[in-house]
């Protein structure tokens, strides 16, 4: 079965979808040549869990809203390096949570704004295995933590610290930062801002510990026969019940990760920054809720890779949903369009806000310990219609397959490969289309 999406500009479909792309005009006091960037990644947020956002969630719905994005690598370290890259893990070659100290840092999104004039920090969780009293390169401060929620260690401009409450100390340091950047006001700024929730432990605050949130994981988390899937599928047990306790300590933790968002932009607004400062909120990966029986990421189904994407920036960015397909490799390209600034590389990602659609949507994993020892795969995923999977071995033999016609089976319940002969579905174009996609750069990437 084959799909056919095209990456040149489409005109009218531009015009037929609900957003305007042209810049919306301003209004009152001329804006900034380049604005201020405020980049809020979550760690393990599913798009649903912005039911824990609402203060979040008002401030940014003026903006833009991509309700069809992916996390191009399911993973934590790899999918940071892809968002701060806008390159594919097989190109930046972050293929595992090890592998941050192969990374090439002139090719990143701080960098090019640190080249460029901004000042520019991080705050909270940046990359798995990163030292936490280096400042990495392209930042001029840092305040990084490994993880955790009550206690967690930080190092803030090389002096380690404990904080009380993570994500609370993560909102009043970047807030710190502000107000450090209003002092020299005549540079824009980059602060990248990474909260460690709804990451595992899922430790509340007090006043959040016994919230309870409606609805939950979706049919698959009941599939009752996984014969259909892979071996390493079958191993796992985790139950709807299971899940559903994961999801509600992953909202919990949420609510104060809005807190500390708010407290970011009652500080802008104070600071007169807020209509100069483009928000881009974003998370790393998804996390499985008991789906097919599953409790992690790092698996090519919709609950691991599929993550929440929205742009604001009040008289640039439209208010509205953009249906197109967006993937994490296009959160730097996008940001650097909207600055007008050409990074002295080719990104293998696109500019959401510019006329581009991508084709098909790559996913990539590979074989990482540190997560599990979850097999490496690769997928062709079309939003809304289908899905092709290849798994691979050490030697990068093809050792399974999955395919899923996503139209009558968005939950991924029937895996047409494993079925009657008489209905399996001619997968040539997607291995085809499949094994370009894992070796292509730049403008070669679907």
């Amino acid at each position: 079965m084959r799909y056919v999406m095209s990456r040149l500009p489409r005109v009218s479909a531009l015009l037929a979808i609900t957003l305007a792309w042209a810049a919306v005009p301003a209004t009152g006091a001329p804006h900034p040549a380049r604005p201020n960037v405020l980049l809020i990644v979550l760690d393990d947020a599913r798009p649903e869990t912005a039911a824990a956002l609402p203060a979040t969630t008002r401030w940014l719905r003026d903006g833009t809203s991509y309700p069809q994005t992916v996390a191009a690598t399911p993973s934590c370290g790899p999918s940071r390096a892809t968002l701060l890259s806008g390159r594919y893990a097989h190109n930046h070659g972050v293929r595992r949570q090890a592998d941050i100290g192969g990374f090439d840092h002139t090719r990143t999104l701080q960098q090019t704004l640190h080249d460029s004039g901004y000042r520019t920090a991080a705050v909270g969780k940046l990359y798995n295995d990163w030292p936490l009293d280096r400042t990495p390169p392209g930042f001029d401060r840092s305040a990084l933590t490994g993880g955790g929620y009550d206690g967690a260690q930080f190092v803030v401009d090389g002096v380690r610290t404990r904080a009380r409450y993570s994500t609370s100390f993560i909102g009043a340091q970047a807030r710190r930062y502000l107000d450090e950047f209003e002092r020299d006001d005549d540079k824009p700024w980059l602060l990248y801002l990474g909260f460690t929730a709804p990451h595992a432990p899922y430790t509340p605050q007090p006043r959040y510990a016994g919230r309870t949130f409606p609805g939950g994981a979706d049919p698959s988390a009941d599939e009752a026969d996984r014969a259909d899937k892979p071996a390493y599928v079958r191993k796992h047990h985790t139950t709807r019940a299971e899940g559903e306790a994961v999801r509600t300590g992953q909202l919990r933790t949420l609510l104060s990760v809005d807190d500390a968002i708010e407290g970011v932009r009652a500080r802008l607004a104070r600071t007169g920054e807020l209509r100069d400062t483009l928000v881009v909120l974003v998370s790393d990966n998804g996390k499985q809720w008991g789906e097919h029986g599953l409790g992690e990421k790092f698996m090519p189904y919709g609950p691991s890779y599929r993550v929440p994407l929205r742009l604001w920036w009040p008289g640039h960015v439209a208010p509205g949903t953009d249906p197109r397909p967006a993937s994490t490799v296009d959160v730097t390209p996008t940001v650097l369009a909207a600055l007008g600034i050409t990074p002295g590389y080719r990104p293998d990602g696109l500019n959401l806000r510019g006329a581009d659609r991508h084709r098909w949507l790559l996913l990539e994993y590979w074989r990482d310990s540190h997560n599990g020892g979850f097999p490496t795969w690769s997928s062709r995923y079309l939003p809304g219609r289908a899905q092709y999977t290849e798994y691979r071995d050490a030697r990068d033999r093809r050792t399974d397959r999955e395919y899923y016609d996503l139209r009558a089976d968005p939950w991924q319940l029937t895996n047409l490969l494993r079925g009657e002969r008489d209905r399996t579905p001619d997968t040539r174009a997607d291995a085809a289309a499949l094994a370009a996609g894992r070796g292509c750069a730049g403008a070669a990437c679907p």
